[in-house]
C-alpha cells in the first residue's frame, strides 16, 4: 500500500528517495503510515551544507482508488505549532484490505531523517544515500 501511495508522488525536478515510517497504533487498531521525499544535501559552493527538499506533486484523486473506503481526507497547510514534526501534509484515513490505515504524505522530510541524496555543487553529481 505504501508503494502504491508513493507512486502518486510525481517529481517536479528529480525526485529524491522516498522515506516511509509506519507504526501500528494498538489503541486505535490502526496502521499509521507516513511518506516523504528525502532532502538533498548540497556539498560545496555557496550552498554547502544546505538541505533542499524535493519538489513533487501528489495525485490526490487517484489515492481513492487504492483504499477500499476513505473516511476522511485532510490537508494541513502549515505547521500547527513550533514542534510539529509532520508540518504541511495530506492525510488520508480509510481501509486497505480490511485494515484501518491512516496515511500522511508530508511536504518535506522530518528533521530527524538524514538526507537521502547528495549533490556536488557545480558538477550536478547526484548520489543516492538511501
Amino acid at each position: 500500500m505504501a508503494n502504491q501511495v508513493a507512486s502518486l508522488m510525481y517529481d517536479v525536478d528529480v525526485l529524491s528517495p522516498i522515506g516511509c515510517h509506519f507504526f501500528f497504533n494498538d489503541s486505535r487498531n490502526e496502521w499509521e503510515v507516513t511518506l516523504f521525499a528525502s532532502n538533498t544535501e548540497i556539498v560545496g559552493g555557496e550552498w554547502d551544507g544546505v538541505l533542499a527538499p524535493s519538489k513533487f506533486c501528489f495525485n490526490i484523486l487517484k489515492v481513492g482508488q487504492i483504499f477500499g473506503e476513505i473516511q476522511a481526507m485532510h490537508w494541513q497547510a502549515l505547521p500547527v505549532d513550533f514542534d510539529d514534526q509532520l508540518g504541511p501534509h495530506v492525510s488520508i484515513e480509510g481501509t486497505y484490505e480490511g485494515h484501518q490505515v491512516w496515511v500522511r504524505v508530508l511536504a518535506e522530510s522530518p528533521e530527524e531523517f538524514e538526507p537521502g541524496r547528495r549533490v556536488k555543487a557545480y558538477e550536478f553529481d547526484l548520489k543516492e544515500i538511501w
